[in-house]
């Protein structure tokens, strides 16, 4: 693994075999590196969001609405859900430039497949999931198996998906014939809990499971450490990296299904939209609970930092150019911040 790779700047603790227990004191090594970090270093994100929450709180008349709280919820459990994907190739030291377009391809192909074609809704959503699934795939090899850059792989995959997109819909926007029962859950609420915040909660609650109470998990962390050193601890590293990419391309499959039964349309050239809010969690996400490392927890925290901040802004009425200028900004902010939580962690 070359040193620009993500996982070179952001994971730190070293990782045990999945089949032997750590060398004898390394996870006391661990432990005193993470307990030289100030408490106010580990949860600043934590602390930053709360802090937002109280300013807009007081500031914004309508912040705390109920009403406000759906809007919000429902809209960015779809961002998420990406960033949730994006968040396993990132962990095994690769990016996936292609969720944007992968988002946006699924969501045209299901209202194309329903509208135009006649498919029933299950029919025309597993379509949606399962040609994210077989981007996935498709980036995978490209990085595993032959050896290409993930920049690279990802970026020409997601330019074919987009230029797929502005086929199917000739730069149209597709809003006749959107099935209607998806619009209603994907609009709908559960007890007043939008459906969408418990789709991308089931969804938060399983990527946890897997990568911090499973041999997976640690062998995902292993590679992401050091491949090399992973591979000769006998872990099948070209099966994971693959199989990080297909579940962030499967994952965006799905948020290109809901999507559309949020919005009620679909239409080419709203992928680049998406990607950089995803890579900005992940690297935020780095920054808090734990500190240099990827992980679930951090990225849904970083997910709703974005989000309530974005939501103050907007009611207090911000241009509609500060959502990207904020965007780019958390992101800068993140990556820097978890270099900066690498090098005080590894002192």
């Amino acid at each position: 693994m070359s040193d620009t790779s993500p996982a070179a700047d952001t994971v730190t603790a070293t990782p045990a075999s999945p089949e032997q227990p750590s060398a004898p004191g390394t996870r006391s090594v661990v432990r005193r590196r993470r307990s030289t970090m100030p408490w106010w270093g580990r949860y600043g994100v934590v602390l930053t969001l709360a802090l937002l929450v109280v300013v807009f709180a007081v500031t914004t008349p309508n912040f705390l609405n109920g009403d406000n709280f759906r809007i919000v919820a429902a809209s960015n459990s779809i961002a998420l859900i990406i960033a949730l994907g994006a968040l396993l190739p990132l962990m095994v030291g690769e990016f996936d430039l292609s969720v944007g377009a992968t988002v946006e391809l699924s969501s045209v192909l299901v209202a194309v497949l329903a509208s135009q074609h006649g498919w029933s809704l299950p029919t025309a959503a597993l379509a949606g999931v399962l040609i994210g699934t077989l981007i996935g795939l498709v980036n995978g090899i490209l990085v595993a198996v032959t050896g290409m850059s993930s920049f690279i792989a990802t970026l020409a995959v997601g330019s074919l998906a987009a230029g797929l997109s502005l086929y199917l819909t000739d730069g149209a926007i597709l809003f006749q014939g959107i099935p209607e029962s998806l619009r209603t859950f994907a609009q709908g609420s559960s007890d007043t809990v939008p459906k969408l915040l418990l789709v991308a909660a089931a969804v938060a609650v399983v990527l946890w499971y897997v990568t911090e109470r499973t041999p997976v998990g640690r062998q995902v962390a292993s590679i992401g450490l050091n491949k090399e050193a992973a591979q000769l601890m006998g872990i099948r590293t070209r099966s994971l990296v693959v199989g990080a990419f297909v579940t962030s391309g499967l994952l965006a499959g799905l948020a290109g299904v809901l999507l559309l039964g949020r919005v009620g349309s679909a239409s080419s050239g709203i992928g680049p939209t998406f990607l950089l809010p995803a890579l900005a969690a992940g690297f935020l996400g780095a920054t808090t609970i734990k500190v240099g490392r990827f992980n679930v927890v951090g990225t849904v925290i970083a997910v709703a930092l974005v989000a309530i901040g974005l939501n103050g802004l907007q009611l207090n009425g911000a241009p509609v150019w500060v959502e990207p200028v904020f965007d780019g900004a958390v992101l800068a902010v993140a990556v820097g911040a978890s270099r900066l939580a690498v090098l005080r962690s590894s002192r």
